[in-house]
């Protein structure tokens, strides 16, 4: 009994030591003191320095320290962070190295999923290039801009491919889990996605993958680089996903007659507006009858990440008798992305419940008390991934207005002045402003084409 004990010690201590710490206590506090930082007006930049430095979950803290870097108006420094998550999307984390790391998200059904490294949402690469598309903007390198935006179009293109070849691959290697169609069990199931029924809805169909963002200000860039030929064919796409926008609309229609060599007789000021905070995920536990699965164990928790909306901004800003309106959602973009891939999580969760179940009952047969250490450990690690990039807005709004005098005066939704910006009339110019939440604003300097 003392050497069936001792094995069953060293074989909890050995899970654990293998679990880590993010294993057990998750990710959220990290997420945490980064929005404390990202809020600030400091620019510490070591929170995120240590991260990466450390290896841990480079991809995400990359992202993060990126927008670090533009809320800091130092955007050389922003498109360093985000060419080093770029650069692994590039090497690691794309379909070939997806694939690979979805072998080690099987390993992970013992411990859980805070072990493998962050992968990264479809959304996030593409607003990877657009950022930096917008940094090289704001640099002056409209060269660079270009490439950028090109990039994060093409991201677009391809992913729905990626995708899918990244689902099917993982579902083939779930399915060979000897537990696969106990996790499949319909009850089961049922009672997951009862739990989920707010996610799954409300919000604005836009197609596969696509963030009208990033082919909105792609557009907007090659009508500020004059290839108006070009920015007609993004804004087309544009109006064709949200067809009753008017500023869409009006912008299409502006790049339609330049590109027919209409004689351009005014100059425009377009003002970009980023607002709130896009959802993030938290967890919640969901107490699964597993008699479904045995006639010995009656339930556990079963941990799953659920994404929850967080702080709006302004409703919108204006100048003089115009508002700005709504180019994206972002939060729909992240559901419509979350409710594809929640099938796989859920099936996950699952396999790694019965799993870890079948191990505490198998040890409380030995011994009670090698059961009371699987059912610690099964409590331990019962942990939900709750990474995203968390710097990311609610939505995305545009306003246009035509540059008659200085300065231009910026207000918020209820009349309140939140910038006065000077341009030049003799060009067409950008700003752009980012508000977390009310009282909290960037704007951007003004881009101008020269």
């Amino acid at each position: 009994m003392v050497l069936l004990l001792s094995k069953i010690s060293a074989l909890f201590l050995a899970l654990l030591l293998l679990s880590g710490c993010a294993a057990i206590v998750g990710h959220k506090d990290s997420l945490h003191s980064f929005e404390k930082v990202l809020k600030s007006s400091e620019c510490d930049y070591s929170f995120v320095k240590k991260k990466i430095e450390d290896g841990d979950d480079v991809v995400l803290w990359a992202s993060q320290g990126g927008s670090l870097g533009r809320n800091c108006f130092d955007y050389y420094k922003s498109n360093l962070f985000f060419d080093k998550a770029e650069e692994l999307y590039k090497t690691d984390v794309d379909l070939k190295s997806n694939i690979a790391q979805t072998k080690s998200g099987i390993s992970s059904i013992l411990i859980n999923r805070n072990v493998d490294d962050y992968m990264g949402n479809v959304y996030e690469k593409v607003m990877i290039n657009t950022y930096k598309g917008l940094n090289f903007m704001a640099l002056g390198d409209f060269a660079n801009a270009r490439v950028e935006f090109n990039r994060a179009i093409d991201r677009q293109r391809r992913a729905k491919e990626y995708f899918e070849a990244e689902i099917k691959e993982a579902r083939r290697l779930n399915s060979e889990d000897r537990n696969y169609h106990k996790a499949q069990n319909r009850d089961t199931q049922k009672a997951i996605y009862g739990e989920f029924r707010d996610v799954f809805g409300g919000f604005e169909a836009y197609p596969d993958f696509i963030n009208p963002f990033t082919t909105y200000i792609s557009g907007i860039f090659f009508l500020l680089d004059r290839d108006y030929a070009r920015a007609r064919d993004l804004l087309k796409r544009s109006v064709a996903m949200q067809p009753k926008n008017r500023q869409i609309r009006a912008d299409f229609e502006l790049a339609d007659r330049l590109s027919g060599f209409y004689e351009k007789e005014k100059n425009y000021l377009w003002i970009i507006y980023e607002s709130g905070q896009s959802m993030a995920k938290k967890e919640i536990r969901i107490d699964i009858p597993l008699f479904i699965f045995t006639d010995k164990v009656h339930y556990a928790g079963l941990a799953l990440p659920k994404l929850y909306a967080r702080a709006s901004s302004y409703d919108f800003i204006q100048v003089e008798d115009k508002q700005s309106e709504m180019i994206a959602d972002m939060d729909s973009i992240m559901k419509v992305e979350f409710e594809k891939r929640f099938s796989l999580i859920s099936l996950e969760a699952t396999l790694s419940l019965i799993a870890k179940t079948y191990i505490q009952y198998e040890l409380h047969k030995s011994s009670p008390v090698g059961g009371f250490l699987g059912a610690l450990y099964q409590g331990l690690t019962n942990r939900a991934d709750v990474r995203s990039w968390t710097a990311l807005p609610k939505n995305f709004q545009s306003l246009r207005v035509e540059l008659n005098e200085n300065p231009v005066i910026i207000r918020d939704d209820k009349g309140r002045v939140i910038s006065v910006v000077e341009v030049e009339t003799d060009r067409d110019a950008l700003v752009y402003i980012k508000s977390s939440s009310r009282g909290d604003i960037r704007v951007h300097r003004v881009i101008r084409r020269r």
